[in-house]
């Protein structure tokens, strides 16, 4: 716009220096060019041909944005802060959460990730800290209508800690860990892991991702010592990420991630010495539960922006552009134009009356002057 009225006052100037032939020659060159680009007015105005190049200089802007933010998306795939915007965290993405439950079938191209998270196997770390226990004193049984021992894969005993390992049969088990002897412990650690893995459906255009499981936390309280029958709830609930595609005939991408949360009170799995010598056992005896939750998380991706919009959308506003200057040229030849004709015109009138009227007197006071 500011070149724009730059050039109008080029095209002023030179119409006070039309006398010149290269000032007369150039005015007019510069008129046949803007009329010639003027979309406006139909090549009626020339200064319609400089909204010309405005709107074409703002729509490219405008295009450039859109495009940019347009592939803003999804937002595993940023990298970097936009450029093209005052914050820089703007992205195309949408998002929405929904609790579902277990007992609702879900939609047929969910139905891989829930099979891929059912057939997920995990490996249960238990770390007993503060403790004079070894492994030859543990023992890890599976509680059902009858109690089935079940095989540890690994037990390290080191530095006044029991770290065990043992694949879960299963994502709901009740697990008990004997630890035969008086000694005492000054805190549990549980830790959760799981493998996971990809595949693809060419004729449902969606991926599938199993996300690996890491998950750890510790129990314990300063001062404060382990009772000898504490017991531990552990819940798995479902995630289900859909990242739908950016463009039409894209891959939708699905993922799933088991999400723990365990369950405890500190203040009745946790005494301190003066009560801990009332106990009465010479076991210690800890109870795990995992269980799965009856629902299911579902998070929801997709662009705020799709191409077709994006594509509607910088047309209408290209025309809207058009429409809005050109309303401006309208007023601008309808009202100002005219409106400044007449003012002009009248300013002319009264100049021509004044000068009438000086000249009348002059000659009324010669005659009288003759006389």
């Amino acid at each position: 716009m500011l070149l724009g009225i730059l050039i109008a006052l080029v095209m002023t100037i030179l119409k006070h220096c039309a006398t010149h032939p290269l000032g007369k020659k150039t005015r007019k060159g510069l008129r046949t060019f803007f009329k010639h680009f003027d979309l406006i007015g139909e090549g009626d105005l020339w200064i319609g041909g400089i909204v010309s190049f405005a709107i074409l200089i703002l729509a490219i802007f405008a295009y450039v944005f859109s495009s940019d933010y347009f592939y803003r998306y999804p937002i595993e795939k940023i990298s970097g802060n936009a450029t093209f915007a005052c914050d820089p965290t703007l992205s195309n993405a949408q998002f929405s959460t929904r609790l579902m439950s277990l007992m609702v079938s879900p939609k047929v191209d969910e139905l891989p990730v829930f099979e891929l998270l059912n057939a997920q196997l995990f490996t249960l770390h238990v770390a007993f800290v503060n403790t004079l226990f070894s492994c030859t004193d543990v023992t890890l049984t599976q509680i059902k209508d009858i109690n089935l021992p079940l095989p540890i894969s690994s037990c390290n005993s080191s530095d006044g800690s029991v770290s065990i390992a043992a694949i879960l049969p299963s994502h709901g088990v009740n697990l008990q860990f004997l630890l035969a002897g008086i000694n005492t412990i000054g805190g549990v650690r549980l830790a959760l892991e799981g493998s996971g893995t990809q595949q693809k459906n060419d004729i449902l255009q969606v991926s599938y991702t199993l996300v690996d499981v890491t998950f750890a936390q510790a129990f314990s309280a300063p001062g404060l010592l382990l009772t000898q029958q504490p017991s531990l709830t552990l819940q798995l609930t479902k995630v289900i990420n859909r990242t739908y595609a950016l463009t039409e005939g894209g891959q939708t991408q699905l993922s799933g991630i088991w999400m723990p949360y365990v369950s405890t009170d500190t203040n009745q799995i946790f005494v301190n010495e003066n009560e801990y010598i009332y106990a009465i056992s010479s076991n210690t005896i800890l109870s795990l539960v995992i269980s799965e939750t009856p629902y299911y998380v579902l998070n929801i991706q997709q662009p705020i922006v799709d191409e077709a919009e994006l594509i509607f959308t910088n047309v209408l506003f290209t025309i809207l552009c058009m429409e809005i200057f050109g309303l401006v040229l309208l007023i601008f030849k309808v009202i100002i134009v005219p409106l400044f004709r007449r003012l002009n015109n009248y300013y002319q009138r009264q100049s021509t009356t004044e000068k009438s009227l000086t000249s009348n007197f002059d000659v009324s006071q010669a005659s009288l002057y003759r006389f």
